[in-house]
């Protein structure tokens, strides 16, 4: 595996690099490197050559700069699993890449993709987690902006790196081949807003956050929690008892946990727990308080998607801050009323809070960034 670093990452490696080959490799197995400054730590943004794909490294020190070479397989192997391609891919592209070598840059050409790349992932340092040294949340996301243009086809990085992952497989899908079809649904009295979608078993509770999110057109403005119930707990939910478990995804709660048990949400995945439970409660906005059920449908054992499919719903979800069920009531009615005399303020108010209507074509697109 060819690494070709800048001269930043050179006056900072303790060992020289080695010459360029004469015979270029496959550019699949090769990588360039810059080394940048975020909240003043030091941090190493990698691109795949061939697929331009970003793995990010945050907050090395002298003893990992040392071992650089095992810290950048284990950033492109955790990347990886984050991406939810299976691991014996993974641990196949490692094996055929080749022990790690350094090198200089190419080319200009690519010295300006990478540059590229280190200022997409500038653009998300506010979400780097100093106690994370590979930070695989940063590194999905800069792989996730379109690159290209000009006489280059414009890509997504990271649906380029899955497609030559795959053929380097050998196989049309790398991904987990299990994923749970759920059936959620806002709790509310007066409107049915409701979503199918099909999930892969092995998504981060993070990551299914974030769908929920896109589901039903939050914007992740406010806190939220899974709560998870006795395994005997099923699809009907007329008698729901409490909670025996929250999934939290802030240290503050751990202050007044009470006597439910606390799980934090980072690392979880939703197999740890599904199809064991068959029911969870989904909670946003502890202000608004919006209560989302989530009910398990089927388990399907050969799905092989990438990411979160929604398969079909029905109803807009509330526009944020609208303070809670009772102000949606009373949203729609003067929404829905032109001669109300509130109506074009509510018109302007709403029009800052990025409500739009329930579209299924473009929630998949969003959750395919997922």
């Amino acid at each position: 595996m060819q690494i070709h670093v800048t001269k930043k990452v050179l006056d900072a490696i303790p060992f020289a690099p080695e010459e360029i080959p004469e015979v270029e490799g496959n550019p699949m197995y090769a990588w360039h490197a810059n080394l940048i400054t975020f909240n003043r730590r030091k941090t190493l943004v990698l691109m795949n050559d061939s697929t331009r794909y970003v793995v990010v490294l945050h907050g090395l020190k002298a003893k990992e700069i040392k071992q650089l070479d095992v810290w950048v397989v284990e950033a492109i192997r955790q990347t990886l699993k984050a991406e939810r391609a299976q691991e014996e891919v993974i641990e196949q592209y490692i094996r055929e890449a080749g022990g790690v070598t350094f090198h200089k840059t190419k080319n200009r050409s690519m010295v300006t993709r990478l540059n590229q790349a280190c200022d997409v992932a500038a653009c998300f340092y506010n979400e780097l987690d100093p106690a994370e040294l590979i930070s695989t949340t940063i590194g999905k996301r800069a792989s996730r902006f379109l690159v290209g243009g000009g006489k280059l086809p414009a890509t997504y990085p990271h649906e380029e790196m899955m497609k030559e992952l795959a053929e380097l497989a050998g196989v049309d899908s790398i991904f987990s081949e299990r994923a749970a079809r759920m059936h959620i649904s806002m709790v509310l009295e007066k409107q049915l807003i409701w979503r199918r979608v099909l999930v892969p078993l092995n998504i981060s509770f993070t990551d299914f956050h974030q769908m929920m999110q896109v589901l039903f057109n939050w914007h992740d403005s406010h806190l939220h929690e899974f709560l998870l119930y006795d395994e005997s707990v099923s699809s009907d939910t007329s008698q729901i008892p409490k909670p025996i478990v929250s999934i939290v995804s802030y240290e503050e709660a751990f202050d007044y946990a009470g006597d439910m048990e606390l799980k934090r949400e980072k690392g979880l995945l939703l197999s740890d727990f599904v199809p064991r439970h068959q029911y969870i409660k989904y909670v946003y906005d502890f202000g608004d308080n919006w209560e989302h059920d989530i009910v398990l449908e089927e388990i399907v054992d050969d799905a092989f998607i990438e990411s979160p499919v929604c398969l079909e719903g029905e109803g807009t979800a509330p526009p944020e801050d609208c303070g809670g069920e009772h102000g949606f009531d009373e949203f729609l009615l003067v929404m829905n009323d032109p001669a109300h005399p509130d109506h074009q303020s509510m018109k302007e108010w709403v029009s800052g809070q990025l409500h739009r209507e329930f579209d299924r074509i473009a929630v998949n697109h969003e959750l395919k960034m997922i």
